[in-house]
């Protein structure tokens, strides 16, 4: 299973860096001919809620930024009350934080900073990490707390939707 989390503000949600969260939704989850039925992907906002897609469970999910802002805006909204509120099938708001979902992770476990790191193998179950608009030393310090591992995908910074889609290639890769 691949589980993929990225850390955002909910100003971005809501504004032209919307754009930046629905590439890396579709990164993290679309194929070109249906969603990865082994990945989910958690946008967890302001560290204090969470909008989760899973790709065995999710339908009629369109990959362009029009559809996938309504779905993240309905989200937004569903995010104020108590237990899991279903967005859509295999889509769930809730309330959640990033030390919650690093208790629940399992696998290996890596994030990606844009500053250095190392190849990890991904052929196994793991839990990759992203903020955005980058990770910050404090977060950085934590993950590495927590067993995460930084991950090197290119020579260069990405921002995290091209980040989540290079990791997806390496791990297609490596799995045979």
């Amino acid at each position: 299973m691949r589980d993929i989390v990225l850390l955002a503000p909910s100003s971005a949600v809501s504004s032209d860096e919307a754009g930046i969260i629905t590439r890396f939704i579709v990164g993290g989850l679309l194929l070109s001919h249906g969603a990865r039925r082994d990945a989910s992907v958690t946008l967890i906002v302001d560290n204090s809620s969470c909008i989760q897609f899973e790709g065995n469970s999710m339908r009629n999910v369109r990959p362009d930024e029009q559809s996938l802002s309504g779905i993240l805006r309905a989200g937004m909204r569903r995010l104020n009350g108590p237990g899991r509120r279903r967005i859509m099938q295999g889509i769930t708001a809730f309330g959640g934080s990033l030390e919650e979902v690093m208790r629940r992770s399992k696998g290996v476990k890596v994030f990606y900073s844009a500053a250095g790191g190392r190849g990890a193998c991904l052929q196994q179950d793991f839990t990759a990490v992203f903020q955005y608009p980058g990770l910050t030393r404090s977060m950085e310090e934590l993950l590495l707390r927590n067993g995460y591992t930084p991950v090197h995908l290119g020579v260069k910074g990405l921002i995290p939707d091209q980040a989540v889609t290079i990791l997806n290639n390496l791990a297609d890769r490596s799995n045979p």
